[in-house]
């Protein structure tokens, strides 16, 4: 699967904004459990590897980068058990044509996520805490791009942004890895 979106970091306020200015179709508790190297060569390639949680399930997803802006190839698999290790020959299993070395895991991030369903896109809100701390941003997940500015722009709106260059922030992985670094 191509997952195509643009991010936004928010504030407290802004993220409270957006809360009540939606009717939200869905609610979703996550985890995301993230795995690389001790020094970090997946990021370095700018592969993700992470273990997604939902209501119990665990299932292995891999990005990995396209070339192209604002899109990354997503592959899953669904696994029994939330692992501490995973691998390599696991990883290649889904993406063939990559090698990939053993990894183990980093850490978690929980994300509540708010989900609002347009046509063509996606809004998902999302309060994020990982190593003590709590951020906020916005995903607009599209298939139409176009739609998605739309979506873009309303939101950009309603926090009272102008529209600036702000659809690419810096994803869940990186900000999860620099605290995770500081941390060490």
């Amino acid at each position: 699967m191509i997952e195509n979106e643009f991010k936004v970091m928010l504030n407290k306020n802004q993220y409270d904004i957006l809360a009540k200015s939606y009717k939200w179709d869905e609610e979703i508790s996550q985890t995301n459990h993230y795995f690389d190297t001790e020094n970090l060569e997946l990021s370095a390639r700018h592969i993700t590897c992470r273990v997604r949680e939902i209501s119990g399930e665990f299932f292995l997803q891999l990005k990995l980068p396209t070339g192209v802006n604002f899109s990354r190839v997503e592959l899953e698999k669904k696994l029994d058990f939330l692992p501490e290790k995973i691998d390599g020959k696991e990883l290649k299993s889904l993406a063939e044509n990559v090698d990939f070395p053993d990894v183990k895991k980093l850490g978690a991030l929980s994300t509540k996520r708010l989900v609002k369903r347009a046509d063509g896109a996606e809004i998902d809100l999302d309060e994020s805490r990982y190593f003590g701390k709590t951020d906020y941003e916005i995903e607009i997940e599209f298939t139409d791009e176009n739609a998605a500015r739309k979506l873009l722009e309303d939101v950009r709106k309603i926090i009272g942004e102008s529209a600036s260059n702000s659809e690419v922030c810096t994803g869940k992985i990186r900000r999860f890895l620099e605290e995770f670094q500081r941390q060490k």
